[in-house]
């Protein structure tokens, strides 16, 4: 058995080129608090203006601001490798796709350090020429947030022992901080006995919110009391508001835009809807959960793993309108099923995905990481 304290201790160089603050970034920083609780000698990069880098700083982390311009960013590997050297890093952690592959170009200047990349959706891997190089390259080893996301890495042509699952965790809500349903239902112009449907995330493809406004038509037929709040922002509000505008749905369907908090002010809803037809895992559902919201979600990803059908939640297959707007109306007409799933949810979530865990998990892979030597021919 490998004595721990003979092994080289993690040092850890976090990349993330993110410049918004998405649910990835979230994560990101509870992971950067969990492995400082712990001692592990880290530093983060990332590019100027990024919300992650202030909120490191905030928490104590050394954070450096440094231009990322893409994959293809002729400067940033050498600037990364000059960071690693100067911390004595011996790994360097992605936490993004395009940060995987400056990770990967930077590795290559440097001697005995490994990459480890977190892998957090489950889009399919290309099969192109320059991706199998990126993802097969020696001297790099994946996390996957969900099984679902190891799978699509298997399938991508990843050895099994390049990857370990660590599933992404959240927090506890202090019940000081959240916000109380009457406070939220005011902010939000929410009636107080409306039935009120919430799905956070950003306004992107994969979130397939298209899905959950062509539902409405259906549930609205049954609970005309109903509205659907839709919390969060991006490139797709233009077409989602014409989408809207064409089912005659304005004012029952309504984008806020991005919501601080927003998983503080879950408890104002109540039920939760995830649409999502790429998922790696969905840590706004596990909010939700943790925040006692029954929940419907469609079963992409690694989303089975977390909403246990008809135990934590009520699934409904991807891209599935009709299917979707069915599991919303049982949700609803069956009050007494959906609080014993709540009950459910809250300790599956409290069990299986806190930021502890995930801590613990990723610490793991490090230390296997250092006991072995780093494979040659990168």
């Amino acid at each position: 058995m490998t004595d721990l304290n003979t092994l080289p201790a993690p040092r850890v160089l976090h990349i993330d080129d993110g410049r918004e603050w998405r649910g990835g970034q979230h994560q990101v920083w509870l992971l950067l608090r969990e492995l400082a609780e712990r001692g592990v000698v880290q530093r983060l990069i990332g590019p100027p203006g990024a919300p992650l880098i202030e909120r490191a700083r905030a928490i104590g982390i050394e954070a450096v601001e440094t231009p990322l311009r893409g994959e293809l960013d002729p400067l940033a590997p050498g600037r990364i490798a000059a960071h690693a050297r100067a911390l004595g890093a011996n790994l360097l952690h992605a936490h993004t796709g395009h940060a995987h592959t400056l990770g990967l170009r930077a590795a290559r200047r440097l001697d005995g350090v490994w990459l480890v990349t977190t892998r957090r959706v489950d889009f399919p891997i290309g099969r192109g020429f320059f991706s199998r190089r990126k993802y097969r390259a020696a001297g790099q080893h994946y996390i996957a947030i969900s099984e679902g996301v190891r799978r699509v890495l298997l399938a991508g042509g990843v050895a099994p022992r390049r990857i370990d699952t660590v599933s992404s965790g959240v927090p506890a809500i202090p019940a000081g901080e959240t916000w109380p349903r009457e406070r939220v239902r005011r902010e939000l112009g929410i009636g107080a006995d409306e039935l009120a449907i919430v799905n956070v995330g950003a306004l992107t493809d994969h979130k397939g919110q298209r899905w959950l406004v062509e539902a409405a038509p259906a549930v609205l037929a049954a609970h005309p009391g109903a509205r659907i709040h839709i919390l969060g922002e991006g490139e797709l509000r233009r077409e989602l508001e014409t989408q809207i505008r064409a089912l005659g749905l304005e004012g029952n369907v309504v984008l806020h835009g991005f919501v601080a908090d927003a998983r503080l002010k879950l408890a104002g809803f109540d039920l939760f809807v995830s649409s999502s037809h790429l998922e790696g895992l969905g840590t706004g559902i596990l909010d939700a959960m943790l925040a006692g919201v029954p929940v419907v979600a469609a079963a992409a990803g690694g989303v089975p793993e977390s909403v246990l059908d008809g135990r934590t939640g009520r699934l409904a297959p991807p891209r599935d309108a009709a299917a979707l707007a069915g599991a919303m109306v049982r949700a609803i007409e069956q009050p007494e099923e959906s609080r014993v799933m709540a009950e459910a949810a809250r300790r599956h979530v409290e069990t299986h995905f806190s930021a502890r865990a995930m801590a613990e998990g990723t610490l793991a892979v490090y230390r296997k990481l250092c006991a072995l030597p780093l494979p040659k021919g990168r």
